[in-house]
């Protein structure tokens, strides 16, 4: 094979990989093309998302009551999700779990004086492309003193991958949040709406190899 030939096939080899990983959200900056291998692994904060985009609607979760309770009667205001689970190599993952479960607007998970869990509590399945969205209620501090800021508890699952964390409010938009451990927090922006307000945030995670 010709010296120029053998060029051309390894800069058309560095397209594709480029663009594969346009494709999964990865930045340029973030990936190396070398031919005949694939991307290396990255840590949880090299992976960066533009819009995470709205998940299908079989991957949308409105959590509600579990273990028998009735609905919390705590009224809030609506939250709104939008978020995106990846692997190592910035790749959507389709089909982890989620178990996700929080507090009512009054800051209890079930009633008070029980340890009944829960008023908001689900599962979903991430879309093809790794999306998937909650619609609650924003949930409350704990009541009572020095208690943590409000926050969601997730678990995620994907073959023999699993993750859990919680993510955390501030009230700033801003781009999604890329985490793969601890607490999140995720930037939320406010959207009067006739019905009430709604809280809207982005968030993705990257599930540990």
């Amino acid at each position: 094979m010709s010296p120029s030939r053998r060029r051309r096939q390894i800069v058309a080899a560095a397209v594709v990989v480029a663009a594969l990983a346009a494709a999964a959200g990865c930045t340029r900056s973030n990936v190396r093309a070398t031919p005949n291998s694939a991307p290396p692994s990255r840590p949880p904060g090299a992976c960066t998302v533009g819009d995470v985009g709205a998940a299908e609607s079989a991957s949308t979760l409105t959590p509600g009551p579990s273990n028998g309770l009735p609905n919390s009667d705590a009224k809030g205001d609506r939250l709104v999700i939008d978020g995106l689970v990846l692997d190592t190599g910035c790749n959507p993952l389709a089909g982890a779990q989620l178990n996700i479960w929080h507090t009512d607007a009054r800051g209890d998970y079930g009633p008070r004086g029980t340890e009944k869990c829960c008023y908001y509590q689900g599962s979903v399945l991430t879309d093809p492309f790794g999306r998937f969205r909650l619609d609650t209620v924003r949930p409350a501090q704990y009541p009572q003193p020095n208690a943590p800021p409000a926050h969601v508890h997730l678990e995620i699952r994907h073959s023999f991958k699993s993750l859990g964390t919680e993510i955390t409010f501030i009230d700033s938009s801003g781009p999604p949040i890329v985490s793969g451990s601890g607490v999140v927090p995720v930037q939320l922006s406010r959207v009067r709406e006739t019905q009430g307000d709604t809280w809207r945030g982005k968030v993705a995670f990257v599930l540990p190899g």
